[in-house]
């Protein structure tokens, strides 16, 4: 009797583990031009890898700017810079990485490789050939970097926010199999939570976000893509990208929430001096400085850009 106990247990412990992925996982819609319809904003790239969900605004004779998001959240983290440039008379690209918001998911590596070539084929298809000022946030820092190293006559000016600067530990997602069961049953559904994390004052979260964010998730191929970011970029050390864009001779600006916990200074306090950057340590802040202290933040990058 026991041992038939002890036997429907496992049973039914192997069920409820199998079933797990199918209840935890937000992914139910397929990304078609219907989905693509209900954006609040942009428009769409065909590119080599896919559809490139973007945005390009301000006065057409504007210098340009162009925006990249980090590792999970897309386009519209940029909103108040956004704002801000064009009021200034600045053209802004921004788009949706490949995985996030409204770009596609192509099932295939996603890493630092990627992200640069996104930047490249969408500015080949917008016809933009002229320098320009690029900003990089989290993630996007390295992006930005291993981008300007790559194509130094391309771009004049470079801003980082609480740029990603020291690879991060991912065991046990790394192992193949299990990593993706772990990815789907416990580390996606924590991220829209883990947003206020960003903040440290969570009432800085702006409204609509964690709604707008979990849209995404809803989306298939969304867990696929942050899994293979986490795998082939996130783990990977960005030092070389950084060294790459010191060696370019860049005016760089920098910003850093003092209170940090993504991203903390004391693992990327080596950019600073690595890239001979103008340095803004932003108080009261965590890992978003242009949304949570924005009159710190926004009046720098508007100097820093109009010199």
């Amino acid at each position: 009797m026991r041992q038939k106990l002890l036997l429907s247990g496992v049973v039914l412990l192997l069920l409820l583990l199998s079933i797990l992925p199918f209840v935890r996982s937000k992914e139910k819609v397929e990304l078609n031009d219907s989905v693509r319809a209900g954006a609040e904003s942009g428009n769409y790239a065909r590119l080599p890898q896919g559809l490139t969900h973007y945005e390009l605004s301000g006065p057409e004779k504007g210098k340009l700017v162009v925006l990249v998001h980090g590792f999970s959240t897309p386009y519209f983290i940029w909103d108040p810079v956004q704002k801000l440039l064009i009021t200034e008379g600045y053209r802004v690209l921004r788009f949706d990485l490949f995985g996030r918001g409204y770009s596609d998911r192509p099932d295939i590596v996603y890493d630092i490789d990627l992200f640069r070539s996104q930047i490249q084929d969408l500015l080949n298809f917008l016809h933009i050939d002229g320098p320009f000022d690029i900003m990089g946030l989290s993630m996007g820092g390295p992006i930005v970097a291993s981008y300007v190293a790559k194509n130094p006559e391309r771009v004049k000016k470079v801003v980082l926010l609480d740029p990603f600067t020291a690879k991060a530990g991912i065991f046990p997602l790394a192992v193949p199999f299990l990593g993706e069961y772990l990815n789907t049953v416990i580390f996606l559904p924590t991220l829209p939570k883990g947003i206020a994390g960003d903040f440290v004052n969570p009432s800085k979260v702006p409204k609509g976000w964690v709604e707008k964010y979990e849209m995404q998730m809803s989306f298939y191929g969304f867990g696929r893509a942050i899994l293979s970011t986490l795998r082939n970029l996130i783990s990977k050390d960005p030092r070389p990208h950084f060294e790459g864009l010191a060696a370019t001779n860049k005016q760089v600006l920098v910003f850093w929430g003092d209170q940090d916990h993504t991203t903390p200074l004391e693992t990327g306090v080596y950019v600073k001096d690595l890239l001979k950057s103008e340095f803004v340590l932003v108080k009261d802040c965590g890992h978003l400085p242009h949304i949570e202290q924005p009159e710190q933040v926004l009046p720098v990058i508007s100097s820093f850009l109009s010199k």
